[in-house]
This record gives C-alpha cells, structure tokens and sequence, in this order.
C-alpha cells in the first residue's frame, strides 16, 4: 500500500502564520482621516498649555495659525474641543475624551518610530537635538564629536534657541533631548548637570564701574543692559548681579550673544551679563573688563522627557552628553 506524503513541520507552520499575517493585514475597511497628526499633535499641545499663544512658541507657529489647525480638526470631527476662558482655553467635555484618544494615536506614532530605531540601530538615522546659545556654543561640541565618530551614519540636526523654549520643546517631544543652562525653568523633565557656567557682569574698560566692587546710580547713570536671551538672562541673572538696581537700567534686546559681545567691545556705555568662557579671550587681552561682583555659578545641563523610551541613537547620544552608560 502507498502512502501519501507526509508535510508540514516547521516550515508548514511558517507559511500558515505568514498567510495569517497577510489576512490580518489586508483590508479594504481603513478609511482615509479628514484630519492630519499635525492637527492632532497642535490640538494637543494647546490642550497641555491651555493658551494659545504658549502654544504658538513651542510649535514655531503664528497665533493664527494654530487657531486655525484646531478649527480644522474640530470641523473633521464635527465637535467644539476647546472653550474660552479669559485669556485662555480649556478643554470641552467632547475634547476631554478626544484628547484621550489623540494621545493613544502619537503613543502609537511613537512606538512605529522606536521599533524602526531599535531595527536600525545607531547605523543610520537622524537625531533631533535643541541647545541654549551657551550651551550648545562652548558645551556641546565635545558630545557631538564623540558620538559623530563612533556613529557617523546617524545625521544629528541641532537646534538653538532659549533654554525655557528648548525644554518645553523637549517635553513635547520635538527633540530628544537638549543641553541647555541653568536656572531652568519649573518643568517636569530628567535634567543631568554635566558642567558649571559662571557668569559675570562685563562692561568695556572705560565704563566708570569697570573694575569697582560697588554698584551706584551713578555709575549705572547713561549705562543700558543688552539682553541677548530671553528668560534668565533678561530677569532672573541681572537681578542677581545687580541688585534691586537693575530695574532702574533701561533695556536693549539683542538676537544672540556675539551681538552683545561686539557691542560691549565698541562702546563703553552698555553693560551685560556674560559667560566667562564667552568672553574669556577678550579679559585676558583687556578689551573688556568685569565689574567686580561676586559672579553667578549656574549648571550646564542635559535634559529629556521622563519615562519615556528613547531609541538607540537618542541614548548613545545622551550617554555621550551625561557621561554615562545607558538613558536612565
């Protein structure tokens, strides 16, 4: 008597679990959204914020701008998600539950974008990183060429700006992480100090107070305060250095650090708050000089999103920004 041939095994079994698989994956059911994710994710951070303004800065967005991408997902989805309130807006009943499955979805987007990080590796990629002009100018380069050469296929974007607007911009989830200086603002991040700044109150060498350890009215008479960051350097720094006086010193907003420094080196009639290592070259060749206050000791640090998983390239970079061997 013949017998049929046996068959089956392991590769039987393969090709029925990737026929299932196919069948899973099939379907003629998935409906095209009237919405996009950057509607979701600007709903989102408004929802977080509560203002509309607040919100405009983390996404790089004009006010009207963000008014509209939420109109446009609140006509997709034929209910009103915010209210008015004052100034600000909350979330409507309809929007409480809407946001709830919005975050479900960018979890979901989240999870696609680890598994292909962790199927690449650090082999290929890009990685998006924000840095403060002082961090990212004098602390940053030695992370960046360490881990540029150990993963030279992995494109890393670098982006600056002021410390309070990276790490909002980190806890939202548009960098990775970031390297900004302190104080930092109240926010709920991982934040690793991986060097000291020490900042000081620099003026040109014929300003009357240079070289004095007494600050007068007098000697701030005719003087302005170039700003050149927002935040700590603006309220928080100058108070520090200058006393209660600094209120009384008009104010000149400038876009970056190097302004400030060319300007301190033309004229004698402004003064700023200044890294030593910014200007270092500078006080030791006497083309500027310090007003002799006892200088302000601020961290240099890392900073990423608690709890959440970072890919491959992410870690391999915060270890080389933190020192250590692994993101947690």
């Amino acid at each position: 008597m013949s017998r049929a041939p046996v068959t089956g095994g392991a590769a039987s079994d393969e090709r029925r679990g990737a026929s299932r698989r196919r069948t899973c994956l099939v379907s003629d059911s998935y409906s095209r959204p009237a919405f996009t994710l950057e509607q979701i994710r600007t709903f989102l951070i408004v929802a977080s914020r509560e203002h509309i303004t607040q919100a405009a800065k983390v996404l790089g967005l004009s006010q009207p701008a963000v008014t509209q991408q939420v109109q446009l997902l609140e006509r997709a989805l034929g209910v009103p998600l915010l209210e008015r309130v004052g100034r600000g807006v909350r979330l409507s009943d309809a929007g409480e539950e809407i946001a709830a499955s919005c975050l479900l979805i960018m979890r979901s987007l989240e999870n696609l974008e680890g598994a292909a990080r962790s199927i690449r590796g650090v082999e290929a990629g890009s990685l998006a990183v924000g840095a403060s002009q002082v961090a990212g100018s004098y602390y940053l380069s030695s992370a960046l060429a360490a881990f540029s050469a150990a993963h030279p296929g992995v494109t890393v974007n670098v982006e600056i700006g002021a410390s309070r607007d990276i790490c909002e911009q980190v806890s939202a989830g548009v960098f990775e992480c970031g390297l900004v200086d302190g104080p930092l603002p109240q926010m709920r991040l991982v934040c690793a100090a991986v060097a000291s700044d020490e900042v000081v109150l620099s003026v040109h060498p014929a300003h009357p107070l240079a070289g004095q350890q007494r600050i007068t009215a007098e000697g701030l008479d005719g003087s302005s305060y170039l700003v050149w960051e927002r935040g700590a350097v603006s309220v928080t720094i100058p108070a520090h250095l200058l006393g209660p006086i600094y209120r009384t010193v008009p104010q000149i907003r400038l876009a970056n650090i190097e302004a400030a420094r060319q300007m301190l080196l033309a004229e004698p009639h402004f003064i700023a708050a200044m890294p030593r290592i910014a200007i270092a070259d500078d006080l030791a060749r006497k083309a500027l000089s310090t007003i002799r206050r006892r200088p302000m000791q601020r961290p240099i640090c890392a900073v990423r999103r608690p709890g959440s998983a970072l890919g491959s390239a992410a870690q391999a970079f915060w270890a080389a920004l933190t020192g250590t061997q692994n993101s947690e």
